[in-house]
């Protein structure tokens, strides 16, 4: 995929995470041990939904309330660490 840019996450041990910025749409790749899921959606948020769906909804608000993701917006924002 030909992404304008990609972002890197590790949101915890054995979650990464992958977003790509498509200019109009953003893709999300959740890898969780061996399985890798992904999403589409308008907005990073969307993508990263749409990709922990299948890991489940106690997952999916579990990985998203985890303090990186705190860090992970300030990334996909600009703002420096």
């Amino acid at each position: 995929m030909n992404a304008n840019r990609w972002f890197d996450f590790e949101l915890s041990p054995t979650v990464h995470l992958r977003l790509g910025d498509f200019e109009n749409r953003w893709a999300a790749i959740v890898r969780s041990g061996s399985i890798t899921t992904d999403g589409v959606g308008a907005t990073a948020r969307d993508a990263l939904v749409a990709a922990l769906a299948p890991l489940g909804p106690r997952a999916t608000v579990t990985l998203m309330a985890q303090p990186v993701m705190f860090a992970a917006s300030a990334e996909l924002l600009g703002v420096p660490a």
